[in-house]
């Protein structure tokens, strides 16, 4: 992958170049699964500090172009957080597109849970084998693993079935006795 850095009215010195290679190297870490180029261009007109920057993927593409009237420094940070965000609703658009192409795969959106209460688990002429005390049914939405968690903190539940939007698998993640949180995911 090229990285092409330049500048125009601007002579880039070593630690703004060091820091614009960085942050991208983190987006496309993160965010980009497939780019073939990136182009910044820092420019500088009166006293304004502008940075575009354009990353050629194979998927999408995704431009970005800021502006700051304090300092270089100032109008990377807002590109780099400008491109995040367009990023991350170029990723979802394309996820969801291909969601909905009919594979052949089907979707879970309701699954049986059996909860057993532990007073009844076990009746006493039955050779003490376990028996389903309650049902309930679980709607199964798409989140991330982060709104899961926040879901739980916020829910009375010890836990919270989802279907991962970075998997799209159906996961679990609960509460431990330790007050951190556990997940459960498939491998199949």
């Amino acid at each position: 992958m090229a990285t092409e850095i330049s500048g125009r009215n601007y002579e880039i010195p070593a630690n703004v170049r060091d820091l614009v290679e960085k942050k991208l190297a983190k987006i496309q870490e993160r965010l980009f699964d497939d780019v073939i180029d990136v182009r910044v261009v820092l420019q500088v007109e009166k006293y304004r500090n502008i940075c575009e920057v354009i990353i050629v993927g194979k998927e999408h593409d995704v431009k970005a172009v800021q502006e700051s009237g304090d300092s270089m420094q100032d109008a990377i940070n807002l590109t780099i957080d400008h491109l995040k965000r367009q990023a991350q609703k170029n990723r979802k658009k394309i996820r969801d597109h291909h969601r909905r192409d009919g594979n052949g795969r089907q979707n879970v959106t309701e699954w049986a849970v059996q909860v057993l209460e532990p007073g009844n688990l076990r009746e006493t002429g039955d050779h003490n084998r376990p028996r389903i005390i309650k049902t309930n049914n679980l709607a199964i939405r798409p989140m991330s693993i982060e709104e899961a968690a926040l879901r739980l903190d916020d829910s009375k539940n010890e836990f919270i079935v989802f279907r991962d939007i970075d998997t799209d698998k159906v996961s679990v993640i609960y509460k431990r006795r330790d007050n951190n949180l556990g997940l459960i995911a498939p491998e199949f």
